[in-house]
């Protein structure tokens, strides 16, 4: 079906009944771009500015291209709005037909047989009550998302008996497989045509491809595929497809043998002394893990104690699960759920002693987790365990690119690295992408968006203004980021068309930059810092009522820099709340709220998780402040590796990659203070070296172009941004989207 004419609008609606659809004229060249592009049979890359509409362009395009298309993104998050918001109000507006699926990962969705389970076993009367809730709402709900429980408080605790991993899952041996949710979801998402998905939902599927074949996937991809949030992938990738153990896989088998031996097992072996062992063993290693892996940079001695404290830890764990698993063995007999656990329970035994061993050659091996306090015991149940039980180590190249080439060809065949099509669904059997967008507001600092293409494994090439491909740039090869290590890698890249747009929004017009010169060095200790930004920020917060995001590159940072305001502030009507003290979305939406007349004033101070994904239009947000430069931590392993390749070719590591990567972060936190086109605000970078030091000029290039203001010109310029927002009354209703 043919889509309505789309009319260019330099300032015109996203989607504003009566037709015909009007495009504003970025939006018209992003379509037209993409749809040129996939004619020729080429994938495209486009860097989309906030403010642009690239939701609803790529919409567009797919739409205009015909057939089924899966969008991937970021978050589930996003998956929601695109599912609940952006499809159905295009679709509407077009007058259009599709069937649309949303299709998560399987722990995303409640477990019948886990629920009926839990309900049967003793336990005390408020996880009763909350599971009783569950269970009523299981049998009403359409989804089965436990996305639609988010407010309940006790939901975090009851994940491990109402959901089931794939190791858990009974598959057609399951009395409730007909009415499974997450069956259903799959189902829906074959019989979609247009199908949302998540990147680590994508990649699960490679992995699990991997595993089981090419022919035993559970996301029906498409022809064409669109990547949003693309600068996110080669991140998420590398987690997903990389070798390691969860300190959750460990907690979860704990939790899994409680159960199975309180039903088959009781009175056969001390299992409540057995547990408790293994649960203490796993906090002492998760814990001595941590300090690990923080420990490069220090002094020798210290290092070397902090990784010997590590393996005695290791080595505990493993004697204690050994332990449990042997009394297993002993009563594996009774239930075939018990000698499935002592098969899992060696799987267990069998990575912990992998992790115990060096890694091999050409491999990374890194421990990927919050930072958060040292301690000998996991938090209670609740978001802070969640966060706990994340921590886990990773093994894998130190690029994506060579995590995909690792894969099988007929795997590779549903990546961007693809030989061809046709040769992907002969091996196949079934259809593989022929179309790739990907599509973010942070891709790279040049025309070929090498920053992305290179990490991706392709060969950025940049498009005219007409939208044709132009000659490919000079950029840094991919396949030569690190010495070739096997013919797949040797092959040519595959080229991508890049188009970089330009910024949608006003910066120069609707926001400043100030740098202070007056605050600790950004090496000071991190309690010197918080008190002294705490004095410089008190006035302009005091002075906007509010309305300030703190963005801190540590965790230890955000919690000096939280107490430091909080006292500065306490005389004033303004309330400072943390990352970690609530769930995300009620502190944005207490941001949100806290803007009429009469409310008092909200500071929000965050880690890295609030560096994008945040959407704050309006005056809910008009001061935008980042603690120091975000260079990739120097005991990082993922991003040492990555310079050090670099410095072996004899190319400096941090002009090829360190500073690259920092100028992406840097621009993801700035691009927080604007949304929409009626945005307002100041952003302060209160880190010296920005205007200091030699690299200070690539950083400041890769930002949106804005003012810098002298310190002393501060209060007069917010105080225009305050007249600004009274005259305007209330929050302009301007499209804006996350990015």
């Amino acid at each position: 079906m043919s889509l309505p004419p789309a009319t260019p609008s330099p300032s015109g609606p996203l989607i504003a009944p009566p037709a015909p659809l009007q495009l504003r004229a970025q939006q018209q060249r992003m379509v037209d771009a993409i749809l040129s592009a996939w004619e020729a049979g080429e994938s495209i890359a486009v860097e989309a500015p906030t403010g642009t509409g690239k939701t609803y362009a790529y919409l567009m395009a797919a739409l205009r291209q015909g057939g089924r298309f899966v969008v991937s993104t970021a978050t589930r998050a996003l998956q929601d709005q695109l599912v609940d918001r952006d499809l159905p109000a295009l679709l509407g507006h077009l007058q259009m037909r599709r069937r649309v699926a949303v299709l998560k990962g399987r722990e995303n969705y409640v477990c019948l047989h886990g629920v009926a389970q839990s309900l049967q076993t003793h336990r005390p009367a408020d996880q009763l009550q909350a599971l009783q809730q569950v269970a009523r709402w299981a049998q009403g709900t359409r989804s089965g998302d436990l996305a639609e429980l988010e407010d309940m408080r006790e939901l975090p605790a009851l994940m491990p008996q109402i959901t089931a991993s794939h190791s858990e899952c009974l598959g057609q041996r399951c009395a409730q497989f007909t009415a499974c949710f997450s069956n259903r979801a799959r189902a829906q998402a074959a019989q979609a045509d247009v199908l949302v998905i998540n990147h680590h939902l994508y990649f699960s599927e490679l992995r699990h491809r991997q595993m089981l074949g090419a022919a035993n996937g559970f996301v029906p991809l498409a022809d064409t595929v669109v990547m949003d949030e693309a600068h996110q992938l080669p991140a998420i990738g590398l987690k997903v497809l990389a070798r390691g153990l969860n300190a959750a896989d460990v907690q979860d088998f704990v939790q899994a043998v409680a159960r199975q031996t309180r039903l088959h097992a009781r009175g056969f072996a001390p299992w409540d002394a057995l547990l408790a062992a293994c649960s203490q063993a796993l906090a002492r290693w998760v814990a001595t893990s941590q300090v690990s892996s923080t420990a490069s940079g220090r002094a020798a001695e210290s290092e070397s104690a902090a990784r010997a404290e590590n393996t005695e830890a290791l080595v505990y764990l493993h004697n204690r699960l050994s332990e449990m698993i042997a009394a297993l063995q002993g009563v594996a007999g009774g239930a075939a759920s018990l000698q499935r656990l002592v098969e899992q329970g060696n799987s267990l035994l069998a990575m912990l002693r992998q992790w115990g061993r060096p890694p091999a050659a050409g491999l990374v091996r890194w421990w990927d987790g919050p930072s958060l306090p040292h301690q000998q015991h996991l938090p209670h149940a609740g978001p802070a365990q969640a966060r706990a039980l994340r921590q886990g180590f990773r093994e894998s190249p130190p690029w994506l690119w060579q995590a995909l080439a690792a894969l099988q060809p007929a795997v590779l065949n549903a990546t961007w690295l693809a030989a061809s099509p046709a040769v992907a669904e002969s091996q196949s059997g079934g259809a593989q992408p022929r179309r790739w967008l990907f599509t973010s507001a942070t891709l790279g600092q040049d025309d070929a968006l090498q920053w992305f293409t290179s990490a991706m494994g392709l060969q950025g090439r940049s498009c005219s203004d007409d939208g044709a491909a132009a000659a490919p740039q000079s950029q840094q090869d991919p396949q030569q980021i690190q010495q070739q290590t096997s013919p797949q890698e040797q092959q040519t890249p595959p080229q991508v068309r890049c188009l970089r747009l330009a910024h949608a929004l006003n910066w120069a017009a609707q926001a400043a930059l100030v740098i202070p010169q007056s605050l600790p060095p950004a090496d000071a200790p991190a309690p010197e810092r918080a008190q002294a930004l705490a004095a410089w920020l008190r006035e302009p917060v005091t002075q906007l009522g509010g309305r300030c995001m703190v963005l801190c590159t540590s965790t230890a940072a955000m919690q000096a820099l939280a107490e430091a305001l909080r006292q500065a502030l306490s005389a004033a009507p303004i309330d400072v709340q943390m990352q970690g003290e609530a769930p995300k979305r009620h502190l944005l939406a207490g941001m949100r709220g806290a803007t009429g007349q009469g409310r008092r004033g909200q500071v929000l101070v965050g880690t890295m998780a609030l560096w994008e994904g945040v959407d704050l239009p309006g005056d809910a947000l008009q001061l935008l402040v980042i603690d120091k430069l975000p260079f990739p931590p120097r005991h990082d392993a993922l991003h040492a590796a990555r310079a050090a390749a670099l410095q072996d070719r004899g190319e400096d590591g941090f002009l090829a990659y360190t500073l690259p990567q920092t100028a992406m972060q840097l621009r993801q936190g700035v691009g927080r203070l604007l949304r929409s086109f009626g945005d307002r605000g100041l952003v302060v970078v209160a880190d010296a070296r920005l205007a200091t030091r030699s690299y200070g000029a690539s950083l400041l290039a890769a930002l949106p172009p804005m003012p810098q203001l002298p310190e002393e010109e501060v209060a007069q310029y917010l105080a225009s941004v305050r007249g600004t927002a009274a005259e305007a009354g209330a929050s302009p209703d301007i499209p804006h989207e996350k990015s």
